[in-house]
């Protein structure tokens, strides 16, 4: 393999911290190395998701957000996305059709966990670039809206619900953006949720000043370890079971090809 690059980043993003804790080398390889992981059917089918929604909520009156608005919205977006060709090669032949449906199972359920005529959207695919404690943190709120003077911001998820121990954890990211969120919006940050919508389930969180001071903490130290990482370069491996669903591990982890006898 040619040299990699070997740079820190200029600034970090909720999934790129969420990486680190995770495994330290996997950030390596991804945000320092710049190694490029292909695409999976799973990142592709949120992906097409996100972008009928992104649609959905950007574009159409409240009025109009039916399931017949909403279907025709994926078939134009499939076609002019040209989407039969981005899955090509990740995506079987044999289970294209499935996979259409799958995303459609996972529009369709956005009707089960809320009534999207009642949404007026402040924005969707917002980008946020901002400073929590001097980090420059920078990200993509997937939507957000005003509810009884309380800003709510809102995240699609289209993988498997997690066990309700394990919600809280998926909050993190929400938590980032409420903090970046509340330092431009004219209201006040009131509640986030999460839109598990492959099986059809709301997970809302309310916001508080404490929680929001818990995230900068977060923030800084695992911005002050990535720092730590990078001037030493060490960075360890964290092995576990979301080992076997890492690009990185069949082809140049460190960890995974070194003898284990």
């Amino acid at each position: 393999m040619d040299q990699l690059p070997y740079e820190l980043p200029e600034y970090v993003s909720p999934s790129s911290l969420a990486t680190y804790a995770q495994c330290p080398l996997k950030y390596k390889y991804s945000r320092v190395n710049k190694i490029h992981e292909p695409p999976t059917q799973a990142t592709l089918l949120g992906n097409f998701v996100h972008d009928v929604l992104e649609s959905f909520y950007g574009t159409l009156d409240p009025r109009e957000r039916t399931p017949l608005s909403l279907r025709s919205l994926s078939t134009s977006i499939w076609s002019d996305g040209d989407w039969a060709g981005r899955i090509k090669g990740t995506v079987p032949d044999k289970d294209a059709q499935k996979f259409r449906w799958s995303a459609w199972w996972c529009l369709e359920n956005i009707f089960r966990v809320e009534d999207p005529s009642t949404i007026t959207i402040g924005g969707v695919e917002t980008e946020m670039d901002g400073t929590v404690r001097n980090v420059r943190v920078k990200g993509f709120i997937d939507r957000w809206f005003v509810d009884e003077g309380m800003v709510r911001i809102s995240d699609y998820k289209t993988g498997r619900t997690p066990r309700e121990p394990y919600v809280d954890d998926k909050f993190i990211q929400l938590m980032i953006y409420a903090t970046l969120l509340s330092e431009v919006s004219e209201h006040p940050i009131g509640s986030v949720e999460l839109l598990y919508l492959k099986d059809g389930k709301r997970f809302i969180r309310l916001v508080h000043q404490s929680g929001m001071d818990e995230v900068c903490e977060l923030i800084t130290e695992t911005y002050d370890a990535i720092v730590a990482s990078f001037n030493d370069n060490n960075w360890p491996a964290k092995p576990t079971k979301l080992c076997n669903w890492c690009y990185f591990k069949d082809t140049i982890c460190e960890y995974w090809k070194k003898d284990k006898r």
